[in-house]
């Protein structure tokens, strides 16, 4: 299904179940398949499951002018709006996380009750009071950093078979332009969402990978710190990067639970 955007872009989104509607948003270079382990189990547990390629990823429309990450904010913002959604939880992976912190910074969550952060800090540059960026970037050497961004192994032992196959054939069918959107990738590297996460009024899940090879999950630890009442922290075991496909069982329970308390 294809959805087009207050400024002409049309992205490609999947709807699958009724019910509640959980919005599944993938990362930097990822596509929506990724989410593959969560859409029957979501589904059959009484869910409306939606997922969707961001511009310039997968299915959707190539915009030559993405820059920032505050296009692909109002994205899912539009998205929202046009599916005419209420009452929606919100899980985003990785850059994904950082539209959902970005959604709430601008105020644009009205129709959102609920959300789920997957692996992503709020900060990604770090210094002497921040310890928890990205491969322990800097101001200095954080382009450098992302630039081993593709050489570096995501995952501890691997996806599903499943899910790794579903990705394959997206893949070759809509090769992701890594260098087309460095500057995109740059925007999110250079954004502090902490203000936004800690003045957060709607329960706020931030999930982290134990032995995922960006992130030091203890950033979840000193967010929940300053928001105790909204806050929460779920770190999964024997897991990389990409959680929802490493650990799918585990994963989808952590959300189920999660739902259940909101």
């Amino acid at each position: 299904m294809e959805f087009t955007t207050d400024d002409g872009i049309q992205l490609n989104y999947q709807s699958y179940g009724n019910g509640q509607p959980l919005i599944f948003i993938h990362g930097f270079g990822g596509y929506q398949e990724i989410w593959t382990m969560q859409i029957q189990y979501f589904v059959d547990h009484g869910f409306n499951v939606i997922t969707y390629d961001q511009r310039n990823h997968g299915a959707s429309q190539f915009d030559p002018n993405l820059t920032k990450i505050d296009r692909l904010i109002y994205d899912l913002k539009n998205l929202i709006a046009g599916l005419h959604l209420q009452n929606v939880v919100l899980i985003g992976h990785s850059m994904g996380a950082s539209v959902v912190y970005g959604l709430f910074d601008k105020n644009l969550d009205e129709n959102v009750c609920a959300a789920i952060a997957v692996d992503q800090s709020p900060k990604m540059i770090g210094n002497a009071a921040w310890p928890y960026g990205f491969m322990n970037a800097t101001r200095a050497n954080y382009q450098e950093k992302l630039q081993e961004l593709s050489h570096v192994r995501e995952t501890l032992n691997g996806v599903t078979q499943k899910c790794r196959e579903r990705v394959k054939v997206a893949q070759h069918q809509f090769p992701f332009d890594r260098s087309a959107c460095n500057q995109l990738l740059l925007d999110h590297a250079r954004r502090d969402w902490r203000k936004a996460v800690t003045s957060m009024t709607k329960p706020l899940m931030l999930m982290t990978a134990n032995q995922s090879p960006f992130f030091n999950g203890a950033f979840a630890d000193a967010m929940c710190n300053e928001n105790q009442i909204y806050l929460s922290h779920a770190a999964v075991d024997q897991t990389g990067h990409c959680i929802m496909a490493e650990q799918p069982d585990k994963f989808n329970r952590f959300v189920e639970d999660f739902i259940k308390r909101i």
